[in-house]
């Protein structure tokens, strides 16, 4: 009978704990989950188009923490025709008062032997990246301070307790200025978010699934972006994940490796 009282103690402790907390907290908390120093895996990238055809790529994404600022790089190895196209992006973290500067983008071209940078956030950021319903914003991370939140319960992806949270953009001018979030309430991971246009209307929905743990990080394996107003979806599925490597040269984050096709 003790235990069973001191079991629904710690049961409405816990719950009036979760109903203490705020839509921005939770997305602070999933915001902070640890990840890995490094990172090196490979995936496949496939473009589904509105008439059912499929455009398949091969890339490698390699990333790296430095303290202050995170550096990645995905390289396209194939088909022959986007084989050695590499984007590199350097994303920075928040400060103490919740500024972010943006992240610095850089895409290599090598069928114009031409290295370009890209706006991270405007009409550049919110463009496709490289054909498929990812934006090159989707492609960082966001700044908290970005966006107002509101909780609006929970709900379960894929008999997973999430948590539902209303991410509405501060600015207003994006094409998708306002997201519903569903974050995992035992990991605080992304596993769903819908985005809205402007005119409130749902534009694309994000999907993360196949969760696997490596090296103690717990990840999804495949990212799936649908855009319900074209009726065209990409998949990243990824594999041969590989975390905390200390064989990952600093060089290799660098405009220069990109142009010299280095990174394999």
């Amino acid at each position: 009978m003790k235990k069973t009282i001191a079991l629904l103690g710690t049961v409405l402790m816990t719950s009036a704990l979760f109903a203490e907390m705020t839509g921005y907290d939770i997305v602070k908390k999933a915001d902070e989950v640890p990840s890995p120093k490094t990172s090196s895996s490979t995936a496949t990238l496939t473009i589904h188009s509105k008439k059912g055809n499929d455009r398949i790529r091969e890339v490698i994404m390699k990333s790296k923490e430095y303290g202050d600022v995170t550096k990645e790089v995905i390289v396209f190895t194939t088909p022959k025709d986007v084989a050695g196209v590499g984007y590199l992006m350097f994303d920075y973290p928040e400060d103490a008062a919740g500024n972010k500067k943006d992240s610095d983008n850089w895409l290599y071209m090598p069928a114009m032997k031409k290295t370009r940078r890209i706006a991270a956030s405007g009409s550049e950021g919110e463009g496709s990246f490289m054909g498929t319903d990812f934006t090159y914003e989707d492609m960082g991370d966001r700044a908290l301070s970005k966006d107002d939140y509101n909780l609006l319960g929970s709900e379960s992806v894929d008999g997973v307790g999430c948590w539902k949270i209303e991410a509405v953009s501060k600015a207003g001018t994006e094409k998708d200025p306002r997201r519903v979030v569903y974050i995992g309430k035992e990991d605080y991971l992304l596993y769903k978010a819908e985005f809205y246009d402007r005119q409130n209307n749902l534009h694309r929905i994000l999907t993360c699934a196949d969760f696997s743990t490596v090296e103690g990080y717990k990840s999804a394996k495949t990212m799936k972006m649908e855009n319900v107003q074209s009726g065209t979806w990409s998949l990243i599925q990824t594999k041969d994940v590989i975390y905390n490597a200390d064989n990952i040269d600093d060089s290799l984050f660098t405009v220069a490796a990109l142009e010299k096709g280095r990174i394999r």
